[in-house]
């Protein structure tokens, strides 16, 4: 899927997102809201962003395991750190638990911040329903 934002802004919504898509974003002074709260799974596992002179914000679960890459020139990129601890069952042994499909992938985060931001929120999928 391809998002592309100038002079504007979009909103995607990952509960249209196919499983197991690639999502390429550009916010070229304009701003992009990436929402993966409910994608279906499996989860996706690869994002590239690309903010210039824009921004842009990814909303993932609050257990989502996230892994950043790429740089900022005069921009900035952050990770909001978990709001709850990983399961126990994460802490099973690789060989034990290879049976079990409902393991998610990291979600890999290729950001390029150039005059911008990029930036990962953690989110529960009620919390807009209390808010």
């Amino acid at each position: 899927m391809l998002s592309v934002a100038i002079f504007g802004g979009n909103k995607v919504d990952g509960s249209r997102i196919d499983p197991g898509e690639r999502v390429v974003a550009l916010a070229l002074f304009g701003g992009i809201d990436l929402d993966f709260v409910s994608a279906p799974p499996p989860p996706l596992t690869e994002v590239m962003v690309v903010a210039v002179f824009g921004g842009a914000t990814l909303k993932v679960r609050p257990e989502q395991d996230v892994k950043m890459s790429g740089f900022s020139l005069f921009g900035g990129r952050s990770v909001e750190p978990r709001k709850q601890p990983p399961s126990a069952a994460s802490a099973v042994p690789a060989s034990l638990s290879d049976d079990d499909d409902t393991s998610e992938l990291p979600l890999d985060v290729t950001a390029y911040a150039i005059f911008g931001g990029v930036s990962v929120k953690r989110e529960d999928e009620l919390e807009d329903d209390n808010a």
